[in-house]
C-alpha cells in the first residue's frame, strides 16, 4: 500500500503547486480577509487530500478544486458568520502598476487601479464571483458554471450584469472627458 500513499502524496503535491496560490486568490476576494482566506485555502486542500481527486470524465479538475474552495467559504459563512474588512487590506494584490517613468502616470494608473478593486468589492457577491473566476482566474464560462452549479447562460447573464455595474460604478469615479486646454486655439 507505500504506493499507493506515495502516489497520492505526488498528486496531492502536484496539485499543490499548481492550485493553491490561485485558490487563496479566489478565496481573499470572496471573503475580502487575508487570515480567513489562509484558512479557507487550507481547508480546501484537506478535502482535497481527504477525498482525492477521481478520474473525473468531462468535468475540468480546476473547476473540481475551485468547486471545493467555494464550497469551504459558502459552510464557514453559514456556521460561522461573514466579516468584511477594509479594501485597504487587498492593496497587495495591485502593486506594481506597471514600469511607467512617469509619476503622474503611475499615479492615474494606481488610482484606476484601486478603483477597480472598490467597485469590484462593492459588487454584488452574485456577480463579483463571476468575474474573479472568469476575468481574473481566467476559469472557462463552462467552468464557472460547474463552480457555481448553475448553467452556462445563467454565468453569461451574471457577467454582462457584471460588466454592466462595474461601469455605472466607475463612470461616477473615472471622468471619460478629455482634458480640455486653456489656452485657446485662436491666432491673433
Amino acid at each position: 500500500m507505500t504506493t499507493g500513499r506515495a502516489g497520492k502524496e505526488r498528486q496531492y503535491e502536484r496539485l499543490a503547486r499548481r492550485f493553491y496560490a490561485r485558490i487563496y486568490s479566489y478565496l481573499r476576494w470572496l471573503c475580502r480577509d487575508q487570515h480567513l482566506a489562509e484558512d479557507l485555502t487550507q481547508q480546501t486542500f484537506v478535502q482535497i487530500w481527504r477525498h482525492p481527486p477521481q478520474p473525473r470524465g468531462d468535468r475540468p479538475l480546476r473547476a473540481w478544486v475551485y468547486r471545493i474552495a467555494r464550497n469551504e467559504f459558502l459552510q464557514h459563512r453559514r456556521g460561522a458568520g461573514f466579516e468584511t474588512i477594509t479594501l485597504g487590506d487587498h492593496d497587495d494584490a495591485y502593486e506594481g502598476h506597471g514600469d511607467c517613468p512617469d509619476p503622474q502616470i503611475r499615479l492615474e494608473q494606481k488610482e484606476l487601479c484601486q478603483a477597480v478593486q472598490s467597485a469590484l468589492h462593492r459588487l454584488p457577491e452574485l456577480y463579483r464571483e463571476v468575474i474573479v473566476l472568469h476575468n481574473m482566474e481566467s476559469l472557462p464560462l463552462s467552468g464557472v458554471a460547474q463552480v457555481l452549479g448553475v448553467p452556462e447562460g445563467t454565468v453569461k447573464s451574471r457577467r454582462a450584469k457584471a460588466f454592466a455595474l462595474l461601469r455605472n460604478m466607475l463612470a461616477d469615479e473615472v471622468d471619460p472627458k478629455p482634458m480640455r486646454s486653456s489656452s485657446s486655439p485662436e491666432v491673433g
